[in-house]
């Protein structure tokens, strides 16, 4: 007889709001804290027990979903308790993976699923009438600083980690992408408390990003098919517009389906639309991955959750009462210490060697300089202040989701094709990128929730 086991039983904390509290911290960009460490970690034993014995060698100690609780739950841990010290609780879940990966504990990678719920909180936010406004400066912004930084990585690791042109090119797109993963969440706890949004400044950052990460992924994408020779050059250069083309259709079929499917007269519309929603940013970031599309994903996912959520405020869901977006905010706490002490299982700390980290933080440092100055430079004209525009700069710091899946490709290749030549230029490549997500990732999400009150402007806000 088949046993089946209760949804309350395997997501407590989807189900059961109960064990939510916003009142243990403060409003740092990461979205709501558990309850004291020693009830969370007795209600998560408890529900380990009772998955132990529905599925056995899955939840024993080793399985995966053994693992992943682990995970979970030390990473929930890590950042309660990371922010008495008024930093980051995401800090604490980044150390939590990393110090599980390298001593041994863990090693399992993935993450889409936590990914989606933020790239759809990301298109549940976004607002319209900003977005149509700050148009011109959005492009300006997705443009212009990625390919400075990409051509400042080439020039500086050419001279002094003494890597090919081409193959400088090829760190400097792994580098140029910003972690949505990471801007994200800090940009909604600034905008909840009314910060930036008098000047559409989170809808700004959000849109230029996801642009942004579709120019890296693409570039990745050709220089890799020229060195190893792995397909057609033209097929590769024609890949990057076809997958905006292909994120920005599917975007609009699902979100305009999304928008009349169910009525807003049906008594399920609200679970229905999440799961529309949910379930349809998931197929485009996994299937996107599968035909090698992989920058269409994300910005199918975005655009398919802002035109959706344009059209429920037709229907009277207006940005202080969207349900859907509320489920997404819920389910967001679940995900949210999987998705970012996954990025820290990412880091091994013992293949970093000296001679390339030292010369390595050189060129990231002076290539986030040169990132800032164009950034700066991208945003006059749209009439933010000059604190404004220093602010969007800094959002441009953080790396870590696009780094940790493009990082490794090149040495995996490397070593398939028995590339020996190869072996110490993606080895080089590598090292930078996890670099890049030890030193940005915390020094981002640091940046962006200590500045963004002292340079955005507050507009009173409603909410709690």
């Amino acid at each position: 007889m088949e046993m089946k086991i209760p949804e309350e039983e395997l997501f407590p904390t989807l189900l059961t709001p109960r064990i939510v509290s916003k009142d243990l911290g403060p409003p740092d960009g990461t979205g709501t804290h558990t309850k004291p460490v020693g009830s969370f970690s007795l209600f998560d034993g408890v529900k380990w027990g009772r998955l132990f014995q529905l599925l056995e060698e899955p939840a024993a100690p080793g399985g995966q979903v053994f693992t992943i609780g682990v995970l979970f739950v030390v990473a929930q841990v890590a950042g309660w308790l990371i922010h008495f010290l008024h930093l980051p609780p995401l800090l604490g879940m980044l150390i939590a993976g990393v110090t599980l990966r390298n001593i041994g504990f863990i090693n399992i990678s993935g993450g889409q699923v936590a990914l989606v719920i933020i790239l759809i909180r990301a298109g549940l936010e976004l607002d319209p009438a900003a977005l149509r406004k700050l148009k011109g400066m959005v492009f300006r912004l997705a443009i212009v600083p990625s390919l400075v930084e990409i051509a400042s990585i080439a020039v500086l690791t050419h001279y002094l980690l003494d890597l090919p042109w081409i193959w400088g090119f090829l760190l400097g797109s792994v580098l140029a992408a910003v972690s949505p993963a990471v801007v994200i969440p800090c940009l909604f706890s600034l905008a909840a408390r009314g910060y930036g949004t008098d000047k559409g400044i989170p809808t700004l950052i959000v849109a230029a990003a996801s642009f942004d990460d579709i120019i890296a992924i693409s570039l990745f994408g050709i220089l890799i098919s020229v060195i190893f020779s792995t397909g057609s050059l033209t097929v590769q250069i024609i890949r990057g517009p076809a997958g905006l083309i292909l994120g920005m259709v599917f975007g609009i079929l699902w979100g305009l389906m999304a928008r009349h499917i169910p009525t807003h007269s049906d008594p399920w519309v609200i679970g229905s639309r999440t799961i529309l929603i949910g379930g349809g940013g998931l197929m485009a970031v996994l299937g996107s991955e599968a035909i090698s599309f992989d920058g269409a994903g994300p910005l199918g996912c975005i655009v398919a959750a802002f035109v959706a959520s344009c059209g429920w405020r037709n229907q009277g869901w207006g940005e202080k009462h969207n349900p859907v977006a509320d489920n997404f905010a819920l389910i967001w706490t679940f995900f949210q210490p999987i998705l970012f002490s996954l990025i820290g299982t990412e880091i091994n700390i013992f293949m970093l060697e000296g001679h390339t980290v030292g010369l390595g933080l050189v060129c990231l440092v002076l290539a986030l300089l040169m990132k800032m100055l164009l950034s700066i430079m991208a945003a006059m004209g749209g009439g933010l202040s000059w604190k404004e525009k220093l602010f969007v700069s800094m959002a441009w710091f953080p790396k870590a989701t696009v780094q940790a899946a493009l990082g490794p490709i090149a040495l995996d290749l490397a070593r398939n094709l028995d590339a020996k030549d190869s072996f110490v230029f993606a080895d080089k490549v590598l090292i930078v990128a996890v670099l890049a997500i030890v030193i940005t990732a915390p020094l981002g999400a640091l940046v962006i929730t200590l500045f963004g009150p002292r340079l955005l402007n507050k507009t009173p806000t409603s909410l709690p």
